[in-house]
């Protein structure tokens, strides 16, 4: 965001999630003021605003108004996020979900602005929500392209916001409507995952060094996405098997580490003199691969893909190397859905287990039996 200091009048930036947390409370602070300011009307051309004093309108925020609850929301959302690397406990949120929930809420007061006019979620009340705002607005957001997963999380957030009305400090409102009758529609199915072929995986490997090999065989081999690859330490992968505890469930995670995972792991340690406990994969500057909004893991993998002239329409993102390893994990004789959640890190309740223990098909043959007797040797 862009603002200028209140005391010396210089402009400044700052940019949200970085490492430069002294001034993020002051940028955090001064965006809310204006979110505020911004749904109320208060931002638009001095003319307008003229305008709307010579008439005698109002710009201020009604007492339990959707602005003043949606607000509250956010603030509760606030209260919820746990740090970085922390395990996921009930009842707490990932920093980025928080950055979705805030911008989906913002979507829909801002809908709600352009179909009421400029400023009304300052002054209207839950009665004031009608089941026809409601729908146009999930009509629109489908129309907008998102997936279904996406549509469900804006409506949820609605759902919450209208929930949250119901607060003693916001009048104990009351939806007068059944939200159970309205008109739901949903948005685009999810893309049927494209596994890599035997080639694409063998120009990338040729493509890049010792280092991206590792990233590569951890993703196939262990089913490590990006957040993985940053959180592994030196020794947490051993020639008899693998334990780590995902940062993202809190679940113990293990089992038998393929021979051509810990010959990648091993040679990669040696080469960079790392000492047991230390990071495994860090990026050229030193810092953790993945830290506040930067990926270096999907960066890399960016620039890896453009390198052998493939495009994301062509290779999928880093994540497609642990769906073929899921896939190619899932389909060993023996098995069990228990295994399946084991390797993936997810909890007892995942159904992703039942997308990969399946007969794989014809079209992935090829790429998952080269990558299973890969695994089965070494460099």
């Amino acid at each position: 965001m862009n603002y200028r200091d209140k005391d010396t009048g210089t402009s400044k930036r700052y940019r949200f999630g970085i490492n430069d947390k002294h001034r993020e409370g002051e940028a955090i602070a001064l965006y809310h003021e204006w979110l505020a300011k911004h749904l109320r009307g208060e931002t638009q051309p001095a003319e307008a605003r003229n305008t709307r004093a010579q008439t005698g309108s109002s710009n201020k925020v009604r007492e339990g108004s959707l602005l003043e609850v949606a607000s509250g929301f956010v603030n509760a959302e606030q209260a919820r996020v746990r740090e970085d690397g922390q395990p996921k406990r009930r009842g707490t949120i990932a920093p980025a979900v928080l950055v979705d929930r805030k911008k989906h809420a913002h979507d829909f007061l801002a809908f709600l602005n352009r179909r009421n006019g400029q400023g009304a979620v300052g002054k209207m009340q839950l009665a004031d929500l009608t089941l026809g705002d409601v729908e146009a607005y999930n009509e629109e957001i489908v129309k907008a392209g998102y997936s279904a997963s996406q549509v469900a999380k804006r409506m949820q957030v609605i759902k919450a916001i209208i929930d949250r009305a119901g607060r003693p400090e916001h009048g104990t409102q009351v939806l007068a409507w059944n939200w159970d009758a309205r008109d739901s529609y949903h948005g685009k199915p999810t893309k049927e995952r494209i596994l890599p072929t035997v080639e694409q995986l063998q120009a990338l490997l040729d493509a890049t060094d010792l280092r991206g090999q590792t990233m590569v065989w951890l993703g196939i081999g262990l089913g490590f996405g990006a957040k993985d690859i940053s959180a592994v330490r030196v020794g947490q992968v051993a020639a008899d098997g693998y334990d780590l505890r995902r940062g993202k469930t809190g679940i113990e995670r293990y089992g038998v580490t393929p021979p051509l995972v810990y010959d990648v792991v091993s040679r990669y340690t040696t080469e960079a003199g790392q000492k047991a406990g230390e990071p495994l994969i860090l990026t050229r500057n030193g810092l953790p691969m993945v830290h506040g909004r930067s990926d270096g893991v999907t960066q890399w993998w960016s620039k890896l893909r453009r390198s052998i002239g493939e495009t994301k329409d062509s290779l999928g993102g880093f994540y497609t190397l642990r769906h073929l390893g899921a896939t190619e994990f899932g389909s060993r004789p023996g098995t069990s859905i228990s295994d399946m959640k084991r390797w993936l890190g997810h909890s007892a309740s995942s159904q992703m287990a039942d997308i990969y223990m399946k007969p794989v098909s014809p079209e992935y043959a090829e790429v998952v039996r080269w990558v299973r007797t890969e695994l089965a040797g070494s460099v």
